[in-house]
């Protein structure tokens, strides 16, 4: 009898067929397993985004209601007449913020600005330059803030007051030394001869005349 031997290769390659065969369903189903956590991974990250920014406009929301608490009042021109520098610095400070998008916000700034002109001139003339420069309200009060921190409304100089003539001793002392002594006094009692003779009442200067002739 002779020997058979059978032929390796299409041994083998029916064995790997029947081994893909039996691995593809698994690799099918890790495929969609894979699949199915990577979409929810990105549901979960969608969901952790949209409560994200639900949160942030919560927030924003909460902030905006806050600043018109303090903007509110600066609309209402009897309480922007009786307040202070502080008062309107910040009624102005949270109405800035939302005052492109928000009219009543807008509103508050200009007449908060209205009222900072009368409490401090000296402040809002910078402020005011700044803004003819062309920067943005924010820049312009943070540049023009330490002018808030000088006298609000600065007075021009007075001209300095009229001195009395210095009396001619004065006059002689002032010069250079030295001066005889009899100079010095001579003026000294000419000043003193004249002061007193304007002491004397001008009753008494028309009686004069009066007693002489009864003499």
């Amino acid at each position: 009898m002779e020997d058979h031997y059978a032929d390796p290769l299409p041994e083998a390659a029916a064995y790997g067929f029947q081994r893909a065969l039996q691995i593809a369903p698994a690799a099918v189903t890790t495929a969609q397993v894979l699949l199915q956590m990577k979409t929810q991974r990105l549901r979960e990250q969608a969901e952790r985004q949209r409560q994200a920014a639900e949160t942030l406009r919560a927030q924003e929301r909460a902030e905006h209601h806050a600043a018109r608490l303090q903007w509110s009042p600066a609309n209402n021109p009897a309480w922007l007449r009786s307040a202070d520098l502080l008062q309107v610095s910040r009624a102005w400070g949270a109405a800035m913020p939302y005052a492109a998008h928000d009219p009543g916000a807008e509103r508050a700034r200009l007449k908060c600005e209205e009222r900072l002109r009368q409490l401090h001139a000296y402040g809002m003339n910078r402020y005011d330059r700044l803004r003819a420069d062309g920067l943005n309200p924010a820049d312009a009060m943070r540049q023009a803030a330490p002018f808030f921190a000088r006298e609000p409304h600065p007075r021009i100089g007075r001209p300095a007051p009229i001195r009395k003539e210095l009396p001619a001793a004065v006059k002689l002392a002032q010069q250079d030394f030295p001066h005889p002594i009899n100079d010095v006094v001579r003026a000294n009692r000419s000043e003193t001869t004249t002061a007193a003779a304007t002491a004397v009442p001008a009753s008494t200067q028309k009686q004069r005349p009066a007693l002489n002739r009864k003499q």
